[in-house]
């Protein structure tokens, strides 16, 4: 599949009021950093699901900042996957400051992001 941004951008308002849904797998789907900023915005206030998996989706670093931001507020998710994004250490270094506040995220996957050793060092 690759619904690209307009899909993600319609899960995401799906996913503000659903209260059912625990895991959504959009890997490879193109959703960009503009799908990743939606997806975020609705973390903030989705509070059933438990696993997302957001593995090659091209967010870059503004992607990863925006779920970052969004990590800082939810309190369900446990499992992360962010995997292949090309989030670089500027992404790595605020999913770590997002690290320090949320206490609910057991795992999550920044394989091949290419986050340097200032992105290691943070994490």
């Amino acid at each position: 599949n690759e619904i690209g941004k307009e899909g993600a951008i319609a899960l995401a308002d799906a996913l503000k009021k659903n209260t059912t849904l625990t895991a959504l797998n959009l890997g490879r789907n193109k959703i960009g950093k503009e799908g990743a900023i939606a997806l975020a915005e609705a973390l903030k206030e989705n509070t059933t699901l438990t696993e997302l998996n957001l593995g090659d989706n091209e967010i870059g670093k503004e992607g990863a900042i925006a779920l970052a931001d969004a990590l800082k507020k939810n309190t369900t998710l446990t499992a992360l996957n962010l995997g292949r994004n090309k989030i670089g250490k500027e992404g790595a270094i605020a999913l770590a400051e997002a690290l320090k506040e949320n206490t609910t995220l057991t795992t999550l996957d920044l394989g091949s992001n290419e986050i340097g050793d200032g992105g290691v060092i943070a994490l």
